[in-house]
């Protein structure tokens, strides 16, 4: 692991990263009532629009508060090499949140619950679910994490030490998915998440296993659709 010393320094400060949640904050409040008229109009492209523009909404505080305010480039939010020995890694360790996973759904299956609502009605409405595919494997993976890990965490960190902005940035990448019962697996995620970029200086390697994760989770919904919808 890279120490602190070693590592290249980010130019946005702790108060950036606080004004940058806020900014989107503001953002996503201004753009329910479109989200609203979307999902009314039960429109698969709409609806695939919706999400990955909500996910595009956050490269906008990023880019004020690092592109344009400090003129750095997108490698310094973590978009640079990395060793191809940090995908073993990743994957062993989605393997082990995999098994939480498995376990926690069944301590909530005993009071009814799941971890994730069934996207499996969502995909019968839409004649064509490739846009929502795009998005939530490609496009909000990829966005999530220069906000969450090359902004928040990247941000953060040189403040309250890794550990700690790690931490943080996951219960923060738990909350803005507005799920309760999967605010522990997607911290444990977002967790995961940080300790590789941290390990590799790099957030591909948390991008290929976040897409790889909602990747697995939309293809199952799919798959179960046209099972049970016949689409």
């Amino acid at each position: 692991m890279q120490t602190e010393a070693s590592r290249p320094p980010v130019q946005w400060s702790t108060r950036d990263v606080w004004l940058g949640l806020a900014i989107f904050g503001l953002l996503v409040a201004a753009a329910i009532p479109f989200a609203f008229l979307a999902r009314s109009r039960s429109s698969e492209l709409n609806f695939g629009l919706v999400v990955s523009l909500g996910e595009l909404l956050l490269l906008v505080p990023v880019w004020l508060l690092t592109v344009r305010k400090y003129g750095v480039g997108w490698d310094t939010l973590g978009l640079r090499s990395f060793k191809w020995e940090m995908l073993g890694l990743g994957c062993g360790l989605m393997l082990l949140s995999l098994a939480f996973n498995l376990v926690f759904g069944l301590f909530l299956g005993l009071f009814g619950l799941r971890i994730q609502p069934d996207l499996a009605p969502i995909f019968a409405q839409l004649s064509s679910p490739w846009l929502l595919l795009v998005g939530g494997a490609v496009v909000a993976p990829i966005v999530e994490e220069i906000f969450f890990r090359g902004f928040v965490f990247a941000g953060l960190r040189p403040r309250y030490g890794w550990q700690r902005a790690a931490v943080v940035s996951s219960v923060l990448f738990a909350l803005i998915h507005l799920i309760p019962t999967a605010i522990i697996p997607i911290f444990i995620l977002g967790y995961i998440f940080a300790y590789l970029y941290q390990r590799s200086n790099s957030i591909w390697p948390a991008i290929l296993m976040h897409s790889a994760t909602n990747a697995l989770a939309l293809g199952a919904a799919f798959m179960v659709a046209r099972t049970d919808f016949g689409i």
